[in-house]
């Protein structure tokens, strides 16, 4: 028997989330995104005309809302983990991935300075914001420590700078939050 986080994790991968031509191929995927939301909660959602010669699929993710200052995680987003929190009133939903080493970010520092709020990579301390995912700092030490030395030798290996995925969030009536891909 196949473990559903293996499942999960080619579903998340861009073999099923790419563009999809082959009606074989849509119907085995049909059956994944059908397993994985009856184990996990994913909604499928298509955004190329029914009859089109290839569809794109999305996944939808959903979590309880979270109160102000608080955090939800849900898994399996389709590149990892994804972070949904509420600062000043607002929702936001990242990747909790650092780009820089794949590391998660799951409980890194989540700050709102000078009114941006952002989330801080618990392992080489690169700061992104979470309404735009641009990475403000990239690799500047380790575990919170500012450090040069560290962050020359650290800044060499892993990628090179870049932003996190953000997305789009939708507040139903229940006090439920759906999560998709933006556009």
């Amino acid at each position: 028997m196949i473990p559903s986080n293996y499942i999960i994790q080619k579903l998340s991968s861009t073999y099923l989330l790419g563009l999809l031509s082959d009606n074989m191929m849509i119907e085995r995927t049909a059956f994944v995104i059908a397993l994985a939301s009856a184990v996990h909660g994913f909604t499928p959602i298509t955004t190329a005309p029914p009859h089109s010669s290839s569809t794109r699929l999305q996944v939808a993710m959903s979590c309880p809302a979270p109160e102000e200052g608080e955090r939800e995680i849900i898994d399996y987003g389709p590149n990892g983990p994804v972070l949904v929190t509420k600062i000043s009133g607002v929702y936001y939903a990242v990747d909790a991935k650092c780009p820089h080493l794949g590391l998660p970010m799951k409980k890194g520092k989540i700050s709102n300075e000078d009114g941006v709020p952002t989330l801080s990579c618990n392992f080489h301390n690169s700061c992104f914001e979470l309404a735009s995912g641009r990475c403000t700092k990239w690799v500047t030490g380790a575990l919170g420590v500012e450090n040069g030395f560290i962050s020359g030798i650290m800044g060499n290996v892993g990628n090179e700078k870049q932003d996190i995925i953000t997305y789009d969030i939708r507040v139903e009536g229940d006090d439920t939050l759906t999560i998709t891909s933006k556009d």
